[in-house]
């Protein structure tokens, strides 16, 4: 067939299933394109530049938080000593109050032999007071 009276355009699976389109739609199709492929560009330089300030974000979010770990982990040291401290300290308070307790344990013995002798004190005095008023009183002039 390439004496064919048919022209070039026309020829291959395509012609029957689509017209071929003429220069105006194909100039007006290209530049459909351009400018859609410049809308990709801008739309794709856009999403760089926002997935840069994204990641220097996160960098920066990540700095602090190492700061705050450190400062966090410093914090626990100082606990954990405090924490031993207080465990020494309730040592000696336990220490303390066994020493109070025993004190105490006095202080009640202590009571108790104080009020015996107070009542034998009065008992005392009043059998003095008895003993003196059953004397016989002397003038100091007989």
């Amino acid at each position: 067939m390439t004496g064919s009276s048919v022209p070039a355009r026309d020829v291959g699976p395509a012609c029957h299933t689509r017209p071929v389109p003429d220069d105006d739609d194909l100039e007006r199709r290209v530049r459909k394109l351009v400018v859609e492929h410049a809308e990709t560009r801008w739309l794709t330089l856009r999403l760089d530049n926002d997935v840069k300030e994204t990641r220097q974000e996160l960098r920066e979010i990540r700095t602090v938080q190492d700061k705050q770990t450190a400062v966090l982990e410093g914090q626990n040291g100082v606990l954990a000593g405090n924490s031993a401290v207080l465990a020494a300290q309730s040592v000696v308070l336990d220490e303390h109050s066994a020493v109070l307790a025993d004190h105490s344990d006095v202080l009640v013995e202590h009571t108790a032999r104080f009020d015996s002798l107070d009542a034998q004190m009065r008992s005392l005095t009043h059998l003095v007071g008895q003993v003196l008023d059953r004397l016989p009183e002397n003038d100091p002039g007989t």
